[in-house]
């Protein structure tokens, strides 16, 4: 594998994790491996591991911020199976196109909030939202310089059964063979029930929490962009910075738990490729 490779498997590996980690939903776009890899390593696995930190809101819509330690793990099985922070994933390529599938999880939201499960004193009364097992399919394109991403993903629990729909363009630019940066734009669709159970507010919620009752439609539930950097500092060993800017959808935005509208996180993580 090529060093820009690895620094690609980086990039995506920090995205995923911040989306897992900060929003408790999968990252928009493909399996976290290179999905443009234009050469293999020739080994069957391939692993990494990494510990970072992420400045992320208490809760999608809030307006406090927490620091959250970050471990993450990426194994790849012959450029065909994934199992990553988003999930676990299998996938194929035909040539710029790459199609998959697989499953993934979210966390949740916790009225208390915690270490890794969002959540503040702001939601009291307005009940847990269990984390949940989803399915998701994902297209991925390579348009010249672009990657063109599609995600659909269906979370399968009671309380927690919505559908996002995420998509998202990206940029890299290998700066040399030891430096790069990524400017990614996304944009996230969620249907009706995915918005009701985190943005709405039922007449009973209302009674507990003080709140008024809102009820949420489909439609976007937020967009934004992220600019990442990648250092490799020494042989298999790569450092990585992510910020994020995020703005909510005028469905999540008129809700009465959404403290800001607008939301900031950085990520930085230590990688070390097997």
């Amino acid at each position: 594998m090529t060093t820009g490779t690895r620094f690609l498997s980086l990039a995506g590996l920090s995205a995923g994790v911040v989306a897992t980690v900060v929003a408790g939903s999968p990252a928009a776009g493909q399996a976290l491996n290179d999905p443009f890899a234009a050469r293999k390593s020739g080994k069957d696995w391939q692993v990494t591991l990494g510990v970072g930190g992420a400045v992320r809101p208490a809760y999608e819509g809030g307006d406090t911020y927490v620091v959250t330690p970050i471990p993450y793990l990426n194994v790849v099985w012959r450029d065909t199976v994934a199992l990553d922070p988003t999930g676990l994933s299998a996938y194929w390529r035909f040539d710029r196109l790459q199609v998959g599938g697989g499953v993934t999880y979210s966390l949740g939201r916790n009225q208390s909030g915690g270490v890794f499960e969002p959540g503040n004193w702001r939601l009291r009364g307005l009940g847990d939202i269990p984390g949940a097992v989803g399915a998701r399919g994902f297209v991925n394109y390579n348009l010249g310089p672009a990657r063109l991403g599609v995600t659909a993903t269906k979370f399968l629990m009671d309380g927690n059964s919505g559908l996002l729909v995420d998509t998202s363009i990206e940029v890299p630019w290998r700066i040399d063979d030891r430096f790069m940066v990524a400017g990614r734009a996304f944009a996230t669709w969620a249907d009706s029930s995915y918005t009701q159970t985190y943005f709405g507010v039922t007449s009973l919620q209302s009674i507990n929490s003080g709140y008024s009752t809102y009820g949420a439609s489909a439609g976007i539930k937020n967009f934004g962009f992220e600019l990442r950097a990648l250092y490799q500092f020494a042989p298999n060993w790569t450092f990585s910075v992510s910020s994020r800017i995020s703005q909510l959808g005028s469905i999540a935005a008129d809700s009465p738990i959404s403290a800001s509208d607008t939301a900031f996180m950085v990520i930085s993580t230590v990688g070390y490729r097997f």
